[in-house]
Order: structure tokens, then sequence, then C-alpha cells
């Protein structure tokens, strides 16, 4: 005679009622908010970039300086009219500073929640990693200064400002020691921010490999290093009295 089969054990002993709602993912998540941050970033490392070959044209003379800050304005003339390209490529880099602040804050904001009291283990990251709120949070502020000073010639512009002449405004605003001094620290800040945030870049869309890795940081590097003392190398010249008016 067979034993009976012993029924088989409750697979679920727990009721469905009784177990823990899960938590669903924040909105957007946090790989999309790295994604725009790469996107955002890189348009912003070619800016730079851009930027600079721009500004360095300020050593061939006012002349030429001029003429560069004109063809900016007339870009595409007469296909789009005015300075209508200027001001479009301005929403996009607006956008996207807006975009790229608030990805980076939402990040930064979910990783101290999810740190909590244990941040402590984290003071042996790297400086890039560690600082990256400060030094972005001190560029937005760099860039509303900047704005105002060279471009719309307000509040804390030097005397004197003219709309029709970028390079006397360039040297005048240099000519100030406090700027020259807060413009050769913002761009120390802007080197450690894009040479982590390009590495960054790499690693959040997938990049992983040891070798890429050490190419990107590489590659990263130089950047920030021609981007820092491209720059540096303009309110040294006008405090050395290399760069004048007339």
């Amino acid at each position: 005679m067979s034993s009976p089969t012993p029924a088989p054990p409750d697979r679920d002993p727990i009721p469905q009622a009784a177990r823990p709602a899960t938590t669903p993912p924040p909105w957007p998540q946090t790989w999309i908010l790295k994604v725009i941050m790469a996107v955002t970033g890189s348009i912003f490392v070619a800016f730079l970039l851009f930027h600079l070959a721009g500004n360095l044209k300020v050593f061939l003379g006012a002349e030429d300086f001029n003429h560069y800050a004109e063809w900016l304005r007339t870009l595409l003339n007469p296909l789009i009219p005015g300075s209508g390209f200027l001001w479009a490529f301005r929403g996009v880099m607006v956008a996207s500073l807006v975009l790229h602040v608030y990805s980076g804050t939402t990040i930064w904001l979910r990783a101290r929640r999810a740190r909590g009291v244990h941040a402590r283990k984290f003071l042996l990251r790297r400086i890039g990693s560690r600082t990256m709120f400060w030094t972005g949070l001190i560029i937005l502020c760099f860039i509303v200064f900047h704005i105002l000073d060279l471009t719309m010639g307000k509040v804390v512009a030097a005397p004197g400002f003219d709309p029709g002449d970028p390079y006397s405004n360039l040297i005048h605003s240099f000519s100030r020691p406090p700027v020259a001094i807060f413009y050769g620290l913002t761009m120390a800040l802007i080197a450690v921010h894009i040479s982590h945030g390009i590495w960054s870049v790499v690693n959040d869309l997938g990049g992983t490999g040891k070798r890429l890795r050490n190419v990107v940081f590489a590659v990263a590097g130089l950047i920030a290093l021609v981007v820092v003392c491209g720059n540096l190398a303009i309110p040294v010249a006008v405090q050395a009295g290399i760069l004048t008016v007339g």
C-alpha cells in the first residue's frame, strides 16, 4: 500500500496584502539624468573650445577681434536675418544649461540621501567627483557675471562699455585686478569640472574598458589644460600690459 503523497510546501507563505509596497523609481530616472548631463556637457566642452579659438583672436589686435565679433552677430546672413542665428545658438545654450543644472542638482541630492550617515566613507574619492556640484555652482555664477560684464554691459561692466567695440570692453574688464583674478580662478575650476565631466561622459554612455578609460582620462586632462591655459593668457597679457587699448 503506497503512502500518501505529501502536499507541496506553500511557495508563498506571506499573503499578498502583507507584503511591503515597493517604491517606484524616481522620475526622471537617474540614468536619464546622466545621459542628459553627458549630452549637454559635451555641448559645453565643444563651445569652450570654439569660444577659446575666438577669444585668442584678441592677440591679433582690435580690428581682427571686432571683425570676428561682427561675424558672429551676422552669421548665416541673409538666410537668417540680423542676429537670428546668434540668438538661436544662445537659446540652445540656455536650454542646455537649464537641463544640465537640473540634472546635476537632482543627481547630487539623490546621492546625498542615499549616502545618509555613511557619507564619510566617500571622503577619499577623487577631487573632481567630490566637487562637481560646487564647481558647477561657481561656474554658473561666473557665467552670469560674464554675460553682464561683456555681453550686456550691465551692473558689473567696466566704465565706458561700448557694444560696438568688444576689444576695448575685454581689455577694460581685465584691466581690473579683481576681475582678472576671479576669471583665472574660475578657469581653474572649469578645468577640474570638465576634466572629470569628460571622463564621466564616456563612463555614463557605457565606456568601461580599462584602456578606453585611460585614453579618455588623458584626453580630458589635455582639453582642460588647453582651455585653462588659453583663457588665462588673456587676462595675464592685459595685466602685463601686452594687450592695451589704442
